[in-house]
Order: C-alpha cells, then sequence, then structure tokens
C-alpha cells in the first residue's frame, strides 16, 4: 500500500500549534565547484551562471546552476577578477575586470565569444540589464587610476558613454535595466556609501532611499522598484539584508548565515541567490533568499504538505495559488475581436475592432468595474492593430478596413485625431511605447500575406524610421517604451509557423534574446508598460493539435512563466496593463465575445483545514 510520504516525500507531523510564519530566510545551495571570490554572474535563482574571480590565481571557470547543484560550463576566454556580469544563464554578459578592463565576452549557453570593448575600461564596476542592452556602472579606471562615476551603455555589440553617477565609487551593486537601473553602496576611501542613485536611461537621480547598513563590495539582484542587497563590509564582515521598494531600505530579519563580501549575486527581490565571496578563505557556499508574506505566508518547504494540529483536532494543509489568476469584470458592449486596447484595469480605453461582419468605430473607457462611451475613432479597422499608451494619450496605426491601411490616430480621453500616417500600409503590426513616444514594427503588407522588417518610431506627430528587425515579422505582441522593448512571439519568414522567441529593442537595434515563451503563439492579448513586466494571454498556434491556447506567461525581464490559464481559448483579444495588473476584451473561439477578464498575480502561501466525511 502506497504511504503519503512515498507519495508526498515527506512525513506528516504531529503538532501543537501551526508552524509560525516567517518573514524571509536564507538557506543552503549547493556548493559552487570553484571556490573563488570578485566573480561575476548572471541569471535567475534557479538558471544562475557564476565566472571569472580570484581564485588564486584568476579563474575562467563558468559554473551554472539549476536550483540545486552547478554543474561547469565554458570558460571565460580570459581568466579575469573584480568583473562585474548580466544577463541570464544562456544570454550572460562578462564584463571589464582584472587583468583586462575593457574587454567583454558574450556567452550563449555553452561557450563564450568576445564582445565590444569597453572605454575606458573598469574594474569593480557594477552592471545591470540584458546582454544586448547592458549597463557597465562607475568602479575604476585603472588607466588613471581613478574612481569614476561614468557609465557605459551596450546595444549587443558596441559601448557608448551614457549619465554619469551623481557620486563616483567602486565596489557598489547595480540592479534593473538599462533604462531603469538601480545602484547602492560603494566605496571612495574613506566614504562607505549607504547612497542609492536611480538610472531612466539617461541620467542618474538620488533616491531619497539610503541603507541602512551602509557598506560595500556586497551582492545585489532585482529591479529599480524592487531591489535585495545582502553581504558585504562595512570594514566588517556583515551578512544583513535589506530590500528596496523604490524610495525605502528595509532590514530583513533574515541574515546571510556565511558573512563575506564579494560575492555574487543574482535572481529577484523575493528569489535572490548569493554564491562565492571572501570570508576570508574564499567561499564556495551558494544560498538561496525566498521571502514570504508575513501575514498569510508559511515557510514550507513543499505545497502540500499536510500536518495534524493536536490541539485542534484537525488536519491541515499548506496550499499556495502557485499562478496568476483571472476574474470576469463587466462584459464589454459589444462582442469584437482584433480591436485597439490601451491603459490599465482602472483606466483602460478599447476601440475599434470588428464583431463578426463588420468593422465598426466605437470607443469605450474602463474604469474598472463599468465601461463609458466616448467618441468614435476615424477609421474603422481590424486585424491586430497597433494601440499604445494610457487612456487619455494613446496612439493607434495600421490595420486592415477593405485593405491594410497606414493612417494613424491619436486618443485625447474625449476624441480621436488624425496624425501622421505610418510609412506603410500594415496589418498584424506590433506596438509599444505612449501617445507621444511610440513604436510600431512588422506586420504583414500584401493579400496573401507578406511580412516587413521595418520599425518606426512616433513623436505625436510624425512617424520616422528605426531598426530594422532581423527577419520579416508580423502577428507579434510589445511591451515597453520607445527606447526598450520586446516583440513577444508571432511569426517571421526565418522560421515557419509561430515562435516563442522573444526580442529586444534599444532605440536603435533589434537583438533576440535568450528568453523565450513557453509556448509560441500568433495574434495573443498583451500588455505590458515596461520591457520588465510583461503578459502575454492565449492567441493561436496553427500547428496541430496546439490550436487556439488559453495559457498565460509572464516576463520579469529575465525569462517567461507560465501562469494561470485565462478561462476560455481565445485568440485576437485585445489586453493592456502589466504582469501584475491586466485587463483583457473580446477575442474569438469559435465566436466573436464581449467577456472581459481582469488578472491578478500569484498569491500567497496559506492554510487551510482539511474536513473529512
Amino acid at each position: 500500500m502506497a504511504t503519503y510520504k512515498g507519495i508526498q516525500g515527506f512525513t506528516i507531523q504531529n503538532l501543537s500549534q501551526d508552524p509560525v510564519p516567517t518573514v524571509s530566510g536564507w538557506s543552503a545551495g549547493g556548493n559552487l565547484s570553484t571556490a573563488r571570490t570578485y566573480l561575476g554572474g548572471a541569471g535567475t535563482q534557479t538558471a544562475t551562471l557564476a565566472f571569472g574571480g580570484d581564485a588564486a590565481p584568476n579563474s575562467n571557470a563558468t559554473e551554472e546552476y539549476d536550483g540545486s547543484s552547478w554543474s561547469g560550463g565554458g570558460n571565460l576566454a580570459t581568466a579575469r577578477e573584480l568583473l562585474a556580469g548580466c544577463g541570464t544563464q544562456t544570454a550572460g554578459l562578462a564584463i571589464g575586470g582584472q587583468p583586462t578592463p575593457t574587454g567583454t565576452e558574450e556567452y550563449d549557453g555553452s561557450a563564450w565569444t568576445a564582445g565590444g570593448s569597453l572605454s575606458p575600461g573598469k574594474t569593480q564596476l557594477a552592471a545591470a540589464g540584458l546582454q544586448t542592452a547592458a549597463l557597465a556602472i562607475a568602479g575604476s579606471d585603472p588607466a588613471v587610476p581613478a574612481i569614476t562615476g561614468q557609465t557605459q551603455e551596450y546595444d549587443g555589440a558596441t559601448w557608448t558613454v551614457g549619465g554619469s553617477l551623481l557620486t563616483a565609487r567602486r565596489l557598489l551593486a547595480g540592479a534593473g535595466t538599462q533604462t531603469a537601473g538601480l545602484v547602492f553602496g560603494g566605496y571612495n576611501p574613506p566614504t562607505i556609501y549607504d547612497a542609492t542613485e536611480e538610472y531612466n536611461g539617461t541620467s542618474w537621480t538620488t533616491s531619497p532611499g539610503t541603507f541602512n547598513t551602509a557598506r560595500y563590495w556586497m551582492g545585489g539582484c532585482g529591479i529599480q522598484t524592487a531591489a535585495l542587497a545582502f553581504g558585504g563590509t562595512t570594514g566588517s564582515l556583515t551578512g544583513a539584508t535589506e530590500s528596496y521598494d523604490g524610495s525605502t531600505w528595509t532590514t530583513s530579519p533574515a541574515s546571510l548565515s556565511v558573512a563575506r563580501y564579494g560575492l555574487g549575486g543574482e535572481g529577484t527581490q523575493t528569489s535572490a541567490i548569493a554564491f562565492g565571496g571572501l570570508i576570508p578563505p574564499f567561499s564556495n557556499s551558494t544560498e538561496e533568499y525566498v521571502n514570504y508574506s508575513p501575514t498569510t505566508d508559511y515557510n514550507f518547504q513543499n505545497e502540500g504538505q499536510v500536518w495534524y494540529n493536536n490541539t485542534e483536532n484537525v488536519w491541515k494543509v499548506q496550499e499556495r495559488l502557485t499562478t496568476g489568476a483571472w476574474s470576469s469584470s463587466a462584459n464589454y458592449p459589444t462582442p469584437l475581436r482584433s480591436g485597439a486596447a490601451s491603459g490599465t484595469p482602472t483606466a483602460g480605453v478599447y476601440a475599434t475592432g470588428y464583431d463578426g461582419t463588420a468593422n465598426i468605430t466605437n470607443t469605450n473607457e474602463y474604469d474598472g468595474s463599468a465601461w463609458t462611451a466616448g467618441n468614435p475613432v476615424n477609421t474603422a479597422r481590424r486585424a491586430t492593430i497597433s494601440s499604445t499608451g494610457t487612456q487619455t494619450s494613446v496612439v493607434m496605426t495600421a490595420g486592415f478596413t477593405t485593405a491594410a491601411t497606414n493612417a494613424t490616430e491619436e486618443y485625447d480621453g474625449t476624441s480621436w485625431t488624425t496624425t501622421g500616417n505610418l510609412p506603410y500600409s500594415g496589418y498584424s503590426v506590433a506596438a509599444s511605447g505612449t501617445g507621444s513616444a511610440g513604436l510600431a514594427w512588422g506586420g504583414s503588407v500584401a493579400t496573401p500575406p507578406g511580412r516587413t522588417d521595418s520599425t518606426n518610431e512616433y513623436n505625436g506627430a510624425t512617424w520616422t524610421a528605426g531598426g530594422s528587425l532581423p527577419s520579416r515579422w508580423s502577428s507579434a505582441g510589445g511591451a515597453g517604451t520607445q527606447t526598450a522593448t520586446i516583440s513577444i512571439s508571432g511569426e517571421n519568414d526565418a522560421v515557419p509557423g509561430p515562435t516563442p522567441a522573444t526580442l529586444s529593442y534599444d532605440g536603435s537595434t533589434w537583438s533576440t534574446l535568450g528568453a523565450s515563451l513557453n509556448q509560441s503563439r500568433l495574434d495573443s492579448a498583451v500588455g505590458g508598460s515596461t520591457q520588465t513586466a510583461a503578459l502575454a494571454v492565449g492567441g493561436g498556434n496553427p500547428s496541430p493539435p496546439t490550436g487556439t491556447l488559453n495559457t498565460t506567461e509572464t516576463y520579469d525581464g529575465i525569462s517567461w512563466s507560465v501562469q494561470g490559464n485565462y478561462p476560455t481559448t481565445i485568440t485576437a483579444a485585445r489586453g493592456a496593463g502589466s504582469s501584475s495588473a491586466a485587463f483583457v476584451v473580446g477575442g474569438q473561439d469559435p465566436a466573436v465575445t464581449n467577456a472581459v477578464n481582469e488578472y491578478t498575480p500569484e498569491g500567497p502561501f496559506v492554510t487551510k483545514t482539511i474536513t473529512t466525511s
């Protein structure tokens, strides 16, 4: 007879009270094969990359972590220490360091190749972003020598100078993206810094948030509005952990069990990893960080763990809403597909589209509970119309009337105004950005469909050409801004059928990211005002036996994760918002629908009483 332990992997506990909620904690992971310090890193808690560092002598070793153990990867071309890293496990970037302060290397999941050279070179620097859209921040310029606040931006081939930090320093930590970067801590003798600065893609500003424990040579990870700092030195080793919410640093009750400096750190604010460092001696220790809500979360090792509370005389189980969830909201006034959606779940707009027999001119605004009629569009259209912006500043372009169109309109919250035409007529065109700084790319431009690799940027009145796509593309989704966007799935001339690929645009150049969706899709509903908080819902995959989809995936700037299914399979629906709050309108499968659903992200662990009969 099977036992509960045999099925679930753990035994039932008999407890006098329920387990006590914990806020956060570090736990031991698998040790690095090579103990080292001053190393670089990239990736997430369950897909980490560690490379280089000082192992007496310098190391060129690369190791990959799968959430439990490290295994060897391709060696760096040059052994180095005091370097920085960013990106993902399959698209990592190694930047600067000694003895090659100008050197950059790119990792493809198995081997490193030379990238563009830093000028000037840097050591003891911080990094942020992706392999094709990175920041190299501050540090030491060994050619002078001097401590610098200079920032350099990387587009996947070339480094260019960006805005300088307000406070020059070295041995600092970085987080975020190229257009939403963050640095904290650092050292410029004799000062140990508690200062935090934020980058907007052009310049740095000082955040009001300062460390509770000023330090340098620490680990750091996360995004600009949700970062984590851990370890380092104040002059003495520390294991202190602090979290940042975009304005304030808060000390966690959890500290690293191995206090150290010169360590690597990757992941997110709620799911981080710390590895290597100097105690001394060199450390091979790996620790994993998790953060739970102090009110409803319970720190178990397994969802579904069961125990018997012998005080209450009841059985209990831990459960977690492990995926995001959809809930129905107020229906749209008219069943529609292939319209244009913008805004947020409490301030949204949906316009035009196809009701099953004809394109319509309707516009309606959404407040989270009801739809209110607005003024009609000037050109009724359908077929994956590009739309981007907020409820009061929308730009809509391209689509299908009785043929492909290049008509562009802007909505100011009251009425639509015709503006400059897109340079080409097309449909299945993707878009991102705002009403005054929009981006449109790809699409079908003929019947039968012929695709384009064109990208165009909008300034609020006219369109100008941007960098071309790597191949001709259509039926993709878009999320982000004009200078930091992602293109989501779709199809292209390079591969037959839909592709799960994610592309990134930095304001001039498109590149393919290492992060692919788990499911290829065409004509899906997407949302995301930033490229690090995107959502893809439903869509079609005509390759048998997939058909129309109900799957949902979210993107955090590093990887895509599967979330709760949409209530129905759906294609040609339209969505707006982000991975933390979105709404989706209409769509078709097989009939056109007026259903509206709202998305909320994954929930916490909770304890439930098991009833028996």
